[in-house]
């Protein structure tokens, strides 16, 4: 227990520092895990148990990934999002392991068994980085969706190559393909039914708690069962999620979908920071120190596995169907984008004992996900600006900026009456800085004005975001009311689903906007 109480203590201070620093989250934990590592700050923290990341942790952040997902963007994308997650991984996959058999003179079934779990893109850093980044919405949409279904493909082909490395015969490369489309579509069956069916129940039970136990069920269910058919579990979870998302938004009431999605937010944070701080408590230096070498040269043979992966399926697609090709300009921010993660490690400490060259690779593969984590973790936004791909709202910027100024103005302002009412500002002072003060509030009030009228678009979202805040006020109300016993429960209840659906409402529209805003930008 205090180890536990001791890890969540350095998971809030992370946060708050990653906050002041203006760092990525997941960038922040795994430097941090690190540092407590070296100095033994928290002794007798356990190793990463791979049946752990496997088991539990990666099929719920898949399951929430798809349960949130965009159904819409992903239709829209099928196209691009399968080849990146099917041919794509192969290639990467493929020229990964030949350039660290040639270059770094590994044995070639253990280098390709090394450029498979080096292949898997961490879900979770490109969900977070994407989810908030303001780039345009089908790079967003592809990239989150490539990074879904990837795992499923680089899986199968890990455990493909697994076998041959602890002695079976090496398959040809049409067993191999079968094998894994066999895996992908199957996973793919295999999660749609235990979807349908956990929606087909959630819309019987009408109780957020029981609904949430279902979704548990269905998201560590559609893993596990998957993986015992020798199916992709990865891929089974993510079409799990996607359809009992469909029922959720089509046919649950809003006070459970809050609920539902207030849990998973949650739960997958709490998953998201055990397993980066597990990363760098995990990550021993004095490991890595002897194979720093191969370690930075195993870093150029992903970037450029990855190059392969990328450029050859993009020019594919622009021969096949232009009208959805993908600018170039956009095909470097997957490979900038392509952060290792604990996924990676968990593959590694679950090879057998009796793997050749074992100690390299897995000391490698740490080297790699940590050199991905922090390096392109923290290079991902400057890329995305360099690029020009970083759309930056100038409008709302501008609104930004005049609304801190009105803020700060009525505070200092109201400061200033306090300070007049205790006699410590002599008049004279007092009228001139009052002056000043309303002067600064009226001529921000007339900017926001101006901008708003202007600008309908913006001036209707920021109208929406003040909606939601004061929702919230009455949600906080309602509840204080309950506990204290003004309002019986049942009125409670009845109030707070109409609060729930109102917000609801609110997000469609914000979400309408961004699509009529998308559409607008690609018919320009």
């Amino acid at each position: 227990m205090p180890l536990v109480i001791g890890l969540m203590v350095a998971a809030i201070v992370l946060a708050v520092a990653a906050k002041r620093a203006s760092l990525p989250y997941n960038v922040a934990l795994v430097v941090g895990g690190l540092v407590i590592s070296i100095g033994h700050l928290l002794p007798g923290v356990p190793p990463l148990n791979p049946e752990v990341v496997f088991l539990l942790c990666l099929p719920a952040l898949l399951f929430e990934g798809g349960i949130t997902a965009d159904l819409s963007g992903i239709r829209a994308n099928a196209l691009p999002i399968m080849l990146l997650s099917t041919l794509g991984m192969v290639l990467a996959i493929g020229a990964t392991g030949t350039l660290l058999h040639f270059i770094v003179g590994l044995p070639l079934w253990p280098a390709l068994l090394l450029g498979a779990l080096l292949s898997v893109t961490d879900t979770v850093s490109i969900l977070y980085a994407f989810r908030r980044a303001p780039v345009p919405p089908r790079l967003s949409g592809i990239m989150q969706g490539e990074s879904l279904f990837n795992d499923g493909t680089a899986l199968v082909a890990y455990a493909a190559i697994a076998s041959v490395v602890a002695g079976a015969a090496a398959p040809s490369a049409a067993t191999m393909t079968a094998r894994v489309l066999l895996a992908s579509v199957g996973g793919g069956v295999v999660g749609l039914a235990l979807g349908l069916l956990g929606g087909f129940v959630i819309r019987r039970i009408e109780d957020p708690l029981a609904e949430i136990m279902v979704t548990t069920a269905v998201a560590l269910s559609s893993f596990v069962v998957a993986e015992q058919l020798h199916l992709s579990g990865a891929i089974s979870a993510v079409v799990a999620g996607l359809a009992v998302g469909v029922t959720l938004r089509r046919e649950v009431s809003p006070q459970s979908q809050v609920a539902i999605h207030t849990f998973w937010e949650y739960a997958t944070f709490g998953v998201n920071t055990f397993l980066f701080l597990a990363v760098g408590l995990t990550t021993k230096p004095e490991t890595l120190s002897g194979y720093v070498g191969e370690t930075l040269i195993a870093v150029g043979c992903v970037f450029a596995g990855r190059a392969v992966a990328i450029y050859l399926p993009f020019l594919l697609l622009r021969w096949l169907r232009p009208t959805e090709a993908v600018p170039f300009r956009w095909q470097h921010v997957f490979i900038a984008g392509n952060i290792k993660g604990a996924l990676s490690i968990g593959l590694a400490l679950g090879l057998p004992e009796a793997t050749p060259a074992r100690e390299k690779l897995v000391a490698i593969a740490f080297g790699v996900t940590l050199v991905s984590l922090v390096g392109q973790g923290l290079m991902l936004t400057r890329v995305l600006k360099w690029l020009g791909l970083f759309q930056q709202d100038e409008v709302a910027l501008s609104m930004a900026e005049q609304r801190g100024r009105l803020i700060a103005s009525r505070a200092a302002h109201q400061e200033l009456e306090v300070l007049h009412d205790q006699g410590l500002v002599p008049r004279a002072a007092y009228d001139h800085l009052r002056s000043e003060y309303q002067v600064n509030i009226a001529r921000a009030e007339r900017e926001l004005r101006r901008l708003s009228e202007q600008h309908l678009t913006q001036g209707a979202r920021d109208l929406i975001s003040m909606r939601r805040r004061l929702i919230d006020a009455e949600r906080t109300a309602l509840q204080g009311a309950r506990r204290n016993g003004l309002i019986p429960e049942a009125t409670a209840e009845h109030m707070l689903a109409q609060l729930d659906e109102r917000t609801l409402e609110l997000e469609k529209v914000l979400h309408g906007d961004a699509g009529d805003a998308s559409h607008g930008r690609k018919a320009s």
